[in-house]
């Protein structure tokens, strides 16, 4: 009997998952004007609404969105730097720095972004003239009405109360790429500590967990179901996420930003070194523009870069004001990011 045949068509069948993975993303790539990365859930279907449907119905000309994460699209685009299949990537504060560094990104242009005169002055750090902020979100306390009747207004509370047993709370675990800065960078910072001494923050979550009602959730959907199961009551958890739940039948579900502050992942878009010049026209007109993005941080429930937004008076109490931020040294916390994780892995996640 001939095998052949047989282990062909195994090969076959293993490759077409990856084969129809880089064939869809082509041709899309090159049918449209302006290919732009997104998250999936809400942040696409804002996408959708408030940049490419206004985009296609003024010019007249085509958008695609591309769904992934930016480990995935900046792969893609150094595979082929010469015809990158995105136009506009989104990065993380430490991946506009990775790109930056990769020769991957073109930088800004004022003169063709006059829009970036709009763009919020407190967070220009973050954009280094390589990126422009399109929204963020600050890691806060949600938390179930129906089991937290009083909930902490600080850090240090919230840190006491879970030690206690007084409730059962989740932190987010290492499959969150924003952990380093926004749990552990944080809780050092707020405890005495910082990017060269995190100490405090291990402390911290050692002291939260030794009442045994502490655990670490790795997903977005998990955390909201321990909550609404009431399996968890109270966690550190994403704002926009949290009230776009709470909109969604969820009115036991409520958001708290504990004191001193609250620190933010924040989300950037950069135009792709040798993609379509009909990005520029995008970023400037569509998706960095205060109308745009008003019609964004009003479906996402996110802050946005553009100074000139106006939010529905519904959502704008729920925004993170400039006041009480507390942005991550990005640049302090890489460094130490390999270390963190190993310790966490021996420590936390056991």
């Amino acid at each position: 009997m001939n095998c052949l045949p047989f282990v062909l068509s195994r090969c076959a069948r293993a490759l077409l998952p990856v084969c129809a993975g880089v064939l869809a993303l082509a041709p899309a790539a090159q049918a449209a004007d302006v290919v732009v990365a997104s998250h999936g859930g809400v942040w696409e279907r804002a996408t959708q609404e408030c940049f490419v449907k206004p985009y296609q119905e003024k010019t007249g000309k085509s958008a695609q969105v591309v769904l992934g994460t930016p480990a995935q699209w900046v792969n893609q685009i150094v595979a082929n730097p010469a015809k990158p299949p995105i136009d506009l990537l989104l990065a993380s504060p430490d991946g506009v720095i990775d790109a930056m560094n990769r020769g991957i990104v073109d930088a800004l242009d004022p003169e063709r972004l006059p829009v970036m005169k709009e763009m919020n002055p407190q967070l220009k750090s973050l954009e280094r003239g390589y990126a422009a902020v399109v929204g963020f979100s600050s890691m806060g306390l949600a938390y179930n009405t129906e089991t937290v009747k009083s909930p902490p207004k600080t850090w240090a509370e919230f840190v006491e109360r879970t030690a206690n047993g007084e409730w059962n709370a989740a932190i987010p675990s290492m499959r969150q790429a924003s952990t380093p800065s926004v749990v552990l960078w944080m809780m050092a910072h707020t405890f005495g500590g910082g990017a060269d001494n995190i100490e405090p923050a291990f402390e911290t979550i050692a002291k939260m967990r030794s009442g045994g009602s502490m655990r670490v959730w790795n997903d977005m959907n998990e955390f909201l179901t321990l909550l609404k199961m009431q399996e968890i009551d109270i966690g550190m958890y994403w704002e926009g996420r949290a009230w776009a739940f709470h909109d969604e039948g969820n009115p036991e579900i409520a958001f708290v930003k504990p004191e001193p502050g609250v620190a933010i992942h924040t989300t950037l878009v950069q135009k792709v070194k040798n993609g379509s010049e009909a990005a520029w026209e995008f970023l400037n007109d569509y998706m960095l523009s205060a109308e745009g993005q008003s019609c964004f941080g009003n479906m996402v429930q996110y802050g946005v870069g553009n100074a000139n937004v106006e939010y529905k008076p519904e959502i704008a109490g729920r925004i993170t004001r400039m006041d009480e931020i507390v942005t991550p040294p990005y640049d302090e916390i890489a460094p130490h990011v390999r270390e963190w994780v190993e310790r966490w892995n021996k420590e936390v996640d056991r």
